[in-house]
């Protein structure tokens, strides 16, 4: 059977000068699959040992399913690592930036892309009606949603008289400082659903550096003060980023750092 047949298959065939026609470097073949013994191939040794057996290229070749012409599933797996630098990375690709590595292809790329983001839902909280009474409480929530963005995007988080999360919406995506960021906008949720008394304010760092700009710190001053003419206070803005020697938590609260009063009347 032809590879044609398969359903996936080779979108970009490496040429004769070890490139694929996307203009991305190609890795020689390291072998077949068929060539390595059934019981030590990735998708046996997922079935018998479980998924920490694998490594990441070995995983990405199990998604993959099928090779391209001469070249393995883990070859091309291990391309992928390659050409992005890691899994983290990857995840914040596009369906069409990872579709340009050769032996990749539209259809593999969105298998990859769907994996990713079954993974971030998983990692999600449970709607266990506790109180957000805590920046962290704010940061676990939300740092799925961030984990995959290669944007900025600011979220609004609705809750009620006792803290509670009644909702989660999209305010604006893309540079706080290049996005005009209106409290219609803001506010929208938490003015057209029942029950909110409160909002709090999130948005990631793609960068991983959680310190907030002046544009944060204006944009949340302007919204502190739509929120009290609105009869909903904004009493939080926290800034996701990813933990580090320098500030471990990952995040900063604007209100818990005292960057911003949120205690004016």
């Amino acid at each position: 059977m032809s590879q044609s047949h398969f359903p996936f298959y080779e979108e970009y065939p490496p040429s004769r000068s070890g490139r694929s026609a996307a203009g991305l470097k190609v890795r020689e073949s390291v072998g077949a699959v068929c060539d390595i013994p059934v019981h030590d191939r990735p998708r046996e040794r997922l079935e018998r040992l479980g998924t920490d057996s694998l490594t990441d290229a070995e995983l990405l070749a199990v998604l993959l399913g099928f090779g391209g012409r001469s070249r393995s599933p883990l070859d091309v797996a291990h391309d992928l690592l390659e050409c992005w630098g890691g899994i983290e990375q990857i995840a914040r690709q596009t369906v069409a930036e990872i579709a340009r590595v050769s032996g990749i292809g539209r259809v593999r790329a969105t298998v990859i892309k769907a994996a990713f983001a079954l993974q971030e839902r998983l990692c999600r909280p449970s709607a266990d009606r506790s109180p957000l009474d805590h920046p962290g409480k704010v940061y676990e929530l939300m740092r799925g949603r961030f984990a995959l963005l290669s944007v900025e995007v600011l979220y609004g988080l609705a809750l009620d008289s006792k803290l509670r999360l009644i909702r989660v919406y999209p305010v604006s995506s893309g540079l706080v400082n290049q996005t005009l960021v209106h409290a219609r906008e803001a506010f929208r949720e938490a003015i057209t659903s029942a029950g909110v008394a409160h909002l709090v304010l999130a948005h990631n760092h793609p960068s991983g550096d959680a310190n907030p700009s002046a544009d944060d710190v204006r944009i949340t001053r302007q919204m502190q003060r739509a929120g009290q003419a609105l009869g909903i206070p904004l009493i939080d803005h926290v800034i996701v980023g990813r933990p580090s020697p320098t500030n471990p938590l990952g995040y900063v609260s604007l209100k818990q750092s005292g960057i911003v009063d949120f205690n004016l009347g």
